[in-house]
């Protein structure tokens, strides 16, 4: 077993105890080296070893981070490793307004990769989730694409993602497409990424869409695409993701199939959250994703509202280790494949 893999496991369980003269350092380079977004890209971002892990900062963690000389040390449990701390760009301090909203309603840097907020808020009501705390807008392309271009000058971003959330009409289903058609169209070379539920032109649940939708992806320059389950469990996954839920598991994977027929493997990605539902029901996911070709991606539960877990060390651990081994009999990676973009996964 990775103590790497250990010891990030144990920093998504309890955070880390950032101690005084890490903390001077950190303020000496940045005000915003401790990030506050949206539940799971909140804290502080940190590589060590083999591992990336985005973390809160907790005083009552038996892991600290302190700063020696030139090198901040990342410790605990008698271990001691060199750690790297990502320090958000300029930007990110949030004093630049664009079309009357600050900049970071707009995009946001984490690692090597800039996400893009096609709108803000939600229609659904996942319990999990606080992006229902946001409203629900859309943010205009022309807004976003100046504040895209400052990220791009501040960041040192390998990639894109453009991230959305569950629309209320068919204006919003148009006004996603055309987010993804401009930016894949005119940076190509970003190799751009979206997140997704199933869906076409006009729909969640006509699955007769999904094919010429994901076709037409593909034809704009999308790179891949992210389909998150969330859970197995359909009792868990009505109570949790009751908007979700409708559109039918079954609708999940018919379009991850057909997503992987047109994009390729290695292109397409779901993810599960570890900790709200028996591992076993998570396991059981993973190999339905698996066995089709998908890149699962584990999510540590953050607890939030209703959604109150098993956060664990342990639990994370056993969790990636055993999807590893159903991975291993269908030749297929767990993911993210960019190992920057795992910051915040198992």
């Amino acid at each position: 077993m990775s103590k790497s893999l250990v010891l990030k496991a144990s920093l998504l369980e309890q955070g880390i105890n950032v101690l005084k003269e890490a903390k001077k350092e950190l303020d000496s380079r940045s005000k915003i080296w401790l990030m506050d977004d949206y539940i799971t890209a909140s804290g502080i971002s940190i590589h060590f070893e083999d591992q990336y892990v985005t973390t809160k900062v907790d005083e009552k963690s038996q892991y600290s981070l302190d700063f020696y000389g030139k090198d901040f040390i990342l410790s605990g449990k008698g271990e001691e490793v060199k750690a790297f701390v990502f320090i958000p760009p300029e930007y990110m301090e949030d004093k630049i307004m664009i079309g009357g909203k600050s900049i970071t309603n707009y995009v946001n840097t984490y690692t090597d990769r800039i996400r893009i907020q096609s709108m803000c808020g939600c229609k659904n009501h996942c319990k999990f989730c606080n992006a229902q705390d946001y409203g629900y807008s859309f943010n205009e392309i022309k807004y976003l694409d100046e504040a895209f271009q400052i990220a791009l000058e501040q960041s040192n971003a390998r990639h894109a993602f453009i991230s959305t959330n569950n629309v209320k009409d068919e204006e919003g289903f148009k006004k996603l497409t055309k987010i993804f058609e401009f930016f894949s169209k005119k940076y190509p070379e970003m190799g751009i990424d979206i997140m997704t539920s199933p869906r076409g032109f006009t729909s969640y649940t006509d699955n007769s869409q999904y094919r010429p939708y994901l076709e037409y992806l593909k034809k704009i320059g999308i790179h891949g695409i992210a389909v998150n389950m969330e859970l197995n469990n359909p009792e868990k996954f009505k109570f949790y993701c009751p908007e979700k839920s409708q559109i039918g598991q079954e609708n999940y994977l018919k379009f991850i199939e057909e997503a992987i027929d047109v994009f390729g493997v290695n292109y397409v990605r779901s993810a599960f959250i570890v900790g709200l539902e028996p591992l076993s029901e998570t396991l059981e996911g993973v190999e339905k994703l698996a066995k089709r070709g998908c890149i699962p991606v584990l999510s540590p539960l953050y607890p939030y509202g209703e959604a109150q877990g098993d956060t664990s060390a342990e639990l994370f651990v056993e969790a990636r280790l055993k999807s590893e081994e159903i991975c291993a009999k269908y030749g297929i990676s767990m993911g993210p494949l960019c190992k920057p973009c795992a910051h915040n996964s198992i």
